[in-house]
Formats: C-alpha cells, sequence, structure tokens
C-alpha cells in the first residue's frame, strides 16, 4: 500500500490495518442471494477514526469485466456504511488489482464505460467508474526497491520472468517466508525443477530466517546434482566396456 499508493513513504502502519469482511451478499430477482468475495479486504484505522477500506484483488490473469467486479465490490462496502448505525462518518473505499501477468500488459478495460454500450446522447449523463491496475512485473527498479517487505521478492521475481533475466533472490530474511514460497510455487508451475526446490522447504528447515538467495542457491545446487545423476545414467546405458586394467 505504501509503495503502490504514497510512492514508498511509511503512511501506512501495520498495527493500523485490520481485517474487514470480504464477503457481500446481493438479491437477484428479488429472491436469490448471491454472495461475492474480495481476495483480501483490510480497514486502515487511525486509532478510533476509519480511515478507508482497501481491497486487494489478486489477478493471474486479465479479465475484460474487472470494473464491473469492482465497482460491485465497492458498491456493497458503501452500501455497508450506510446500514452501520455507528458510522458517524463515511470513509473512502479503494480497491488496488495486483495483476501478477508476465506475458502481456493488461490490455483489458479499466474504465466501466469501456465494459458498457452507451446510446447515443447518453452518454455525458453516465458517471465513469476507473479500476486501479497495477502491472507488477512492470514496475520499475526505481519503485521496486521501496517495497521493504517481503513482496519486494515477488515483484523482483515476476519482473525476472518477463525479462528472461536469472532471477537471484536478496539476503534479507523473508518474514513470511513459507507464505512468499508457496506464491512462487504456484507461479512457477511452468518449472518444475524450481516448484521441487521450493518444496523441499518448510517451517523446520527455514527457522531462524531464510532468504531467498538461500532458495534460489539450493535449487542450483540440486539442478547440478540432477545434471551430473543424469550424465552418470547415460554413460551407464551406452554400456561403455571397463578398462582393461581394471578387474571386475
Amino acid at each position: 500500500m505504501n509503495v503502490l499508493l504514497f510512492n514508498g513513504a511509511e503512511t501506512v502502519k501495520e498495527n493500523e490495518l485490520t481485517d474487514a469482511q470480504p464477503f457481500s451478499y446481493y438479491k437477484m430477482d428479488g429472491k436469490k442471494i448471491n454472495s461475492q468475495e474480495r481476495d483480501v479486504s483490510k480497514f486502515w484505522n487511525n486509532g478510533q477514526i476509519r480511515l478507508s477500506l482497501i481491497g486487494l484483488e489478486n489477478q493471474m490473469k486479465t479479465d475484460k469485466y474487472m470494473p464491473l467486479r469492482v465497482i460491485g465490490y465497492d458498491g456493497a462496502a458503501y452500501r455497508a456504511q450506510l446500514l452501520d448505525k455507528s458510522v458517524k462518518r463515511c470513509y473512502p473505499i479503494i480497491t488496488l488489482v495486483l495483476y501478477f501477468g508476465t506475458k502481456r500488459h493488461w490490455k483489458r478495460n479499466r474504465t466501466l464505460k469501456e465494459v458498457i454500450t452507451i446510446p447515443s446522447g447518453l452518454d455525458p449523463y453516465i458517471s465513469d467508474y476507473k479500476i486501479n491496475v497495477f502491472e507488477l512485473a512492470w514496475l520499475p527498479d526505481e519503485q521496486i526497491s521501496k517495497f521493504k517487505s517481503d513482496f519486494r521478492e515477488v515483484v523482483q521475481f515476476l519482473k525476472c520472468q518477463r525479462t528472461d533475466k536469472v532471477f537471484t533472490g536478496s539476503k534479507k530474511k523473508l518474514k513470511h517466508a513459507m507464505e512468499i514460497l508457496d506464491l512462487l510455487r504456484v507461479m512457477s508451475e511452468n518449472d518444475k525443477d524450481f516448484v521441487s526446490s521450493i518444496e523441499n522447504f518448510n517451517e523446520q528447515s527455514i527457522e531462524g530466517g531464510i532468504g531467498m538467495c538461500n532458495v534460489i542457491q539450493y535449487w542450483v545446487n540440486e539442478g547440478r546434482q540432477s545434471k551430473a545423476e543424469e550424465t552418470a545414467t547415460n554413460m551407464l546405458k551406452k554400456e561403455y566396456p571397463y578398462p582393461s586394467n581394471l578387474t571386475s
């Protein structure tokens, strides 16, 4: 939040965030009740004052209907304020769409008017609605360096995937190691060797802290070991004769 919303300034403190209800409900045809769920929903508080509700939507792929989804989440959160008698002053709702894709830019719709078909003459009377999409793999290095949390490793990993560069990871100890490793495992599904290396780490093996560089080094070493075993196996398959000076 600090990097994407406040250019790296330490505006939002971790202890100012509390979990918000990610679910909201609506009726269809006046009868059927449906639910919708945000990926992450946090209240941002300053003491007893609620400053905002911040929602995060994680997208591996683009979605042309994303503006409709976001306006549904945000609208439900604003309505909840109307129904909550304890709310003395209304607060803003902010949704951040985190795009984890590395193959192509988010070229899908970013505004309500791009989704809907507007009859002639009505455009001036229709309020537009813009969504905040952050293409993580395309963030500039200067902005990536401002991340203080483990999330920096994730963004660097995505950028390396996009640019075909070697991801080395930093020496900074991961605060939420298992969560970060699990996220990288999901995003690396096409790299079976990397996935296998990550899965070898567990709560016991990372006790005391681990940096991404340790994971990467383990991956490299595993690759070297596998390559050596493959070479030896291939030699045996070719049934090389024993040297004459060696006995069985």
